[in-house]
């Protein structure tokens, strides 16, 4: 069967209309970022349902066996961690990513 150049574009437009849609629909996963540095020495589970403000990210510093060094920066469910126990991390590196519910 063929198709004519009107069908063919009207096809191309729902798809791109259908991903459009769920683009705008859902939202997106947001980077959390460390606010201090120093070795990682605990991190949150990939899956792991937070709330804003639940601590993602401990490090040991120079000053301090254990401090905070990331938190969730809205609800969500952590989609990804993108750091490990005993990696080095600089306030502003990526830590994480915090998707929807």
């Amino acid at each position: 069967m063929r198709i004519g150049r009107w069908q063919a574009a009207l096809v191309a437009g729902v798809v791109v209309g259908t991903f459009a849609a769920a683009a705008i629909a859902a939202p997106s996963a947001v980077v959390v970022r460390a606010s201090i540095g120093g070795v990682v020495i605990e991190t949150v589970a990939a899956g792991t349902a937070v709330q804003e403000g639940t601590p993602l990210i401990f490090v040991q510093t120079a000053t301090k066996p254990r401090e905070v060094a990331a938190r969730a920066n809205r609800d969500g469910i952590v989609s990804e961690v993108l750091i490990r126990v005993g990696d080095r991390v600089s306030p502003g590196d990526m830590v994480a990513r915090i998707g929807p519910r």
